[in-house]
């Protein structure tokens, strides 16, 4: 039984695999690590895998969580079938790695691999297992909570998105996620022009997945937490 653990800028996501299928699965604020325990007890738990993003308080309240050894996972140079083309591969947070691992799990073909959360990242990855880099962003809230705290007269309730806003918390909405599938959709076209193929799939996942995904142009599909999945690849491999 695996306990495998996704920290983020503010939220934990969890889940347990009997190496069959997901057990459980749960999310829980920063502030609720000390409630994980409770949640892990009543399952075998033999290995424990993790990714994390957040700040070194968080990582070690999670250890302080788990009465198992936590093996931290860091992106890689190569691995998978994925050569990674990022400069230093350390640099690259382990959470855009295990989604383009998971992604590759997923699709073998030409993707683009997406995680709209607190940022937007926007991964392109080749047919061939070329991870040629990738995008990051301000996600959803974060661009809205700038244009706050930026401007005089834009902190207001947000709208919705429309393709003619006229007004003010419309635009706010549409401005937003305009923004964001544009930069997945230019993502798109440059991957397809340099393999010289057909338009590839966008793979997203994240909290504001079901608000961009159905203004992208097809092929498009949401997954849910391809973070959890590649930590369960690397587990499987270890």
């Amino acid at each position: 039984m695996k306990l495998l653990i996704d920290a983020g800028n503010f939220r934990i996501k969890w889940g347990v695999h009997d190496g069959t299928e997901w057990c459980e699965q749960g999310v829980v604020p920063h502030i609720g690590i000390t409630q994980l325990p409770l949640a892990w007890a009543h399952w075998p738990i033999k290995e424990v895998y993790a990714s994390s993003v957040a700040r070194e308080d968080v990582r070690e309240a999670l250890v302080a969580a788990c009465t198992w050894p936590v093996h931290w996972v860091e992106t890689r140079r190569e691995g998978f079938g994925i050569r990674n083309h990022y400069l230093d591969p350390l640099q690259m947070g382990s959470d855009r790695w295990l989604a383009v691992l998971a992604a590759r799990k997923q699709c073998s073909a030409n993707v683009i691999v997406v995680c709209a959360g607190t940022a937007l990242t926007v991964e392109s990855l080749t047919q061939e297992g070329d991870f040629l880099g990738g995008l990051i962003l301000p996600g959803y809230n974060v661009m809205l909570n700038s244009l706050a705290q930026a401007t005089a007269r834009l902190n207001q309730p947000v709208g919705q998105r429309v393709d003619f806003p006229c007004c003010t918390e419309d635009a706010l909405a549409s401005g937003v996620l305009e923004a964001m599938v544009g930069a997945i959709e230019r993502a798109r076209q440059r991957l397809a022009e340099y393999t010289r193929s057909v338009s590839p799939l966008v793979l997203i996942t994240g909290g504001d997945a079901v608000h961009i995904a159905p203004l992208l142009a097809s092929p498009v599909q949401i997954v849910d937490n391809l973070v959890l999945m590649g930590l369960l690849e690397v587990s499987n491999e270890s």
